[in-house]
């Protein structure tokens, strides 16, 4: 296919830790790992001013961002690795062998640098020659990440990330980025830098006495998903009929929703003098844009059906015993909501999802987590049958702080995560500027855009007392 946009491709290499640095290495796939083989990777750029010419860049920038890479994969060495299920094995695995790398693409842009940083709708291809790609090297191993950094001469830089989601989620990738941006731009090549957060991959906490593991592989045979071949038979492609925005939930707007949903709950409900799950920023500002949606997305005229939620839930510290802050893998679970279509349109929609999704978050915090309990998990046969109705996920936090990664020039001047025009869900990240707030991220057809824009702005002006 065909894209109206394009980036010359300036350079192409690999990048690996230092021979001989790091030993054959093999991780086995978690219960919190395995779910993520049917799921897309993620793609997340970061946007840097950057006022120089493409010479300066590839004379005086580029040899340290590729040498700080190869020190910061020494102790991320997962990330140079890949995906792989040998025919002896019974499960697949993470596997690094001592020269195994990351494809590093170097590439030049003509595109408006400042465009592509706005806030406002940009058509998603515009983005599709900045993500690198990430392509399996054969059907039964699939690498773990991809990186490309792309120059606009004399306006700014953008690294693109492009990760496997079984091998990391959001907490141990962003330890990564952040790890090879203060090797880069503070340490110069320090790799002391690196060596005060080391990332931990001991597993022997996370155990699974209920098989989730192979439960999940023999269920994702249905989907050809199998030891012959890991490859889902429709490849991720970034959709070209979509556009993408961001949408800020200040620090007014959020007090105001808490303000107001508090005050009409207990209003409701006479006996009660106090909520009974934290209405957090989070939960408000998940609760309006579901709401937001709901009322710009209708399948029909009637307003029928059902709406999932589904938001992340970090596990680390749940795990008996406890793992380490900077434990690298997926350690993620799962809150879902479930309201009718009607409720969440309705004038009281706001207080529906909130009340929802924050205690979603409390009964996933107190339940049992990998213990046997029948209810801990859901099996793929459930998220399938959730496909049949829509649904509305989370990538993201803004307790990642991505606008953190500063690789020496400075603080990104947006980061967008480009994978929700593949997946549908909702971007979340605490706003670049450094104030008080959430930025939102969404890619939506042209139309639902401009009525999911006008319901954001109009709902919370017209909330009823």
């Amino acid at each position: 296919m065909e894209f109206p946009y394009t980036a010359k491709v300036l350079e192409q290499s690999k990048v690996s830790p230092p021979s001989g640095s790091v030993p054959q290495t093999s991780l086995p796939l978690t219960p919190f790992d395995v779910a993520w083989l049917i799921f897309a990777p993620v793609q997340r750029l970061f946007f840097y001013k950057f006022p120089f010419s493409t010479t300066h860049f590839m004379d005086s920038i580029l040899p340290n961002l590729k040498h700080s890479l190869s020190i910061t994969l020494q102790h991320f060495y997962p990330l140079a690795g890949n995906i792989i299920w040998h025919p002896q094995s019974s499960k697949p695995e993470i596997m690094y062998v001592d020269g195994d790398s990351v494809i590093f693409t170097v590439a030049e842009s003509d595109s408006d640098f400042d465009h592509l940083c706005g806030y406002h709708m940009r058509n998603t291809s515009e983005f599709h020659p900045l993500v690198p790609q990430l392509e399996p090297i054969s059907k039964t191993v699939l690498p773990a990440l991809a990186l490309q950094v792309t120059i606009f001469p004399n306006s700014g830089i953008c690294i693109g990330i492009n990760i496997n989601h079984v091998v990391a989620d959001g907490k141990s990738s962003n330890h990564f980025m952040k790890s090879w941006a203060s090797v880069c731009g503070l340490g110069r090549g320090n790799a002391s830098l690196v060596l005060k957060s080391l990332p931990v991959y001991d597993r022997t906490s996370i155990n699974d006495p209920k098989g989730v593991v192979m439960s999940f592989l023999k269920e994702m045979e249905t989907l050809k998903i199998s030891r012959e071949c890991l490859i889902l038979p429709h490849p991720f492609k970034i959709p070209i009929d979509k556009v993408l925005a961001t949408f800020v939930m200040g620090q007014p707007e959020i007090e105001r929703l808490k303000k107001w949903i508090t005050k009409r709950i207990i209003k409701k409900n006479k006996q009660v003098t106090e909520l009974s799950f934290n209405l957090s920023a989070f939960v408000v500002t998940c609760a309006y844009v579901w709401v937001c949606l709901s009322k710009a997305i209708t399948p029909n005229v009637l307003n029928e059906g059902r709406e999932h939620f589904i938001c992340p839930i970090e596990n680390r510290e749940r795990v008996v015993p406890a793992l380490p802050t900077t434990y690298f893998g997926n350690c993620l679970g799962a809150c879902q909501a479930l309201e009718n279509r009607k409720d969440l349109t309705d004038e009281d929609g706001v207080i529906v999802a909130a009340e929802a999704i924050g205690m979603a978050i409390q009964r996933e915090k107190t339940k049992g987590l990998l213990q046997g309990s029948k209810s801990s998990d859901k099996t793929l046969a459930d998220f399938i049958a959730m496909a049949s109705e829509r649904i509305i996920s989370i990538a993201g936090s803004p307790f990642l702080r991505v606008y953190d990664t500063d690789f020496g020039w400075g603080r990104p001047k947006k980061v967008e995560v480009i994978s929700i025009s593949i997946t549908g869900a909702m971007s979340l990240s605490e706003r670049s500027g450094g104030e008080v707030g959430i930025e939102v991220g969404l890619a939506l057809k042209n139309e639902e855009m401009d009525a999911f824009a006008s319901s954001f702005s109009e709902t919370i002006k017209n909330l009823p007392e």
